[in-house]
């Protein structure tokens, strides 16, 4: 049985930076009027062993398994490519279906809108008897409703994805006599901290309440032809959360790139490193953008506007804890800026 991941609010209507898998209630339920925007970006090749995502718009909590409850819409693109001659055909569609008394309906298939390493943004309108779902505000397809939509009370989204955020139009929320009811969302207004060129080393305090969703920094950094190495960091009281250490290469020395990701304990014992990632994207003397993005338990890094890596905060690290963000290394940085 799958547990709700992120439970929303009763007057929120956004969903920001969910980890994935992601399960959560639908407060106040579908119905003909109601739309669910979905906006993230497909992960590149080599950023995902999974070559599919799904939106499954649920009857209940049991999104898997041998006994899972119906599902009214299951939205399924594919990238899976044939890979060699004994492999079979590869399935690049977009597969949609629903899922109800425990057997799968008949397929829809339609010609993949979708493409690794980009960014999109997916609209389900609920109309009295289908769904009309958009992709990056062009019509893709009807579904007619199997099931009533009043049954669906679960939202769940898996796969090669970065969901950067979940939305349910209207907005609605549980009244003082415990019955749906249109909800005005409240404006929040966004913080933005920018420095322009500011010394290396470099140190920016957080305020309480660390670096979390919907939170992002942003470094316009370019590493010295002589670049050795440079790190940027999240710190909760002089401890590691999050260590992204860029080693350049030196051919002359043999030394070869490396983006090492880490944390400490007891302010001296680093653990595990991981260090797996695919093409190594910085250059002396060229200028690079780096963007940390909060999620809920874990932080993305993208370099150039494109996915490179995820960190998943270790066991007993909490994200609400972070109280620095720090640069040191071999690099000039040319903007820094912090959005929360």
């Amino acid at each position: 049985m799958s547990e709700p991941s992120a439970p929303p609010d009763e007057a929120e209507s956004t969903i920001r930076s969910p980890d994935l898998p992601f399960v959560s209630s639908i407060v106040g339920g579908l119905f003909a009027g109601r739309a669910i925007v979905v906006s993230g970006m497909v992960l590149p090749g080599f950023a995902s062993d999974r070559k599919r995502f799904q939106i499954d718009l649920c009857c209940g909590l049991l999104i898997d398994g041998d006994h899972m409850d119906n599902k009214a819409l299951h939205f399924n693109p594919r990238f899976d490519a044939k890979t060699g001659w004994f492999s079979g055909p590869g399935d690049d569609k977009l597969v949609i279906n629903s899922f109800v008394s425990g057997r799968w309906g008949n397929e829809e298939r339609f010609d993949n809108p979708f493409k690794e390493g980009e960014p999109f943004q997916i609209r389900i309108m609920v109309f009295e008897k289908y769904f009309k779902i958009s992709a990056s505000g062009k019509h893709m397809c009807d579904f007619p409703h199997r099931v009533p939509v009043e049954s669906i009370r679960t939202i769940s989204i898996n796969g090669n994805i970065r969901v950067d955020y979940v939305e349910f139009h209207p907005p609605i929320g549980i009244g003082a006599d415990g019955k749906p009811t249109l909800v005005a969302p409240t404006p929040k207004q966004e913080v933005i901290t920018k420095i322009d060129k500011p010394n290396v080393p470099f140190e920016l305090p957080l305020p309480p309440g660390g670096f979390v969703s919907p939170q992002s920094a942003r470094f316009t950094i370019t590493p010295f032809l002589s670049s050795e190495r440079f790190t940027i960091n999240l710190k909760s009281k002089g401890e590691f959360l999050f260590h992204f250490r860029v080693d350049m290469p030196n051919q002359a020395q043999k030394i070869k790139p490396h983006v090492i990701r880490n944390s400490s304990k007891n302010g001296v014992k680093w653990l595990t490193e991981e260090r797996t990632f695919g093409t190594f994207p910085f250059h002396k003397g060229i200028t690079h953008d780096i963007v940390f993005t909060a999620y809920g338990k874990s932080v993305t890094v993208d370099v150039d506007g494109a996915p490179f890596v995820k960190f998943v905060y270790r066991d007993g690290d909490d994200p609400v804890n972070v109280d620095q963000i720090t640069v040191v290394g071999d690099v000039l940085i040319h903007r820094f800026e912090h959005k929360g």
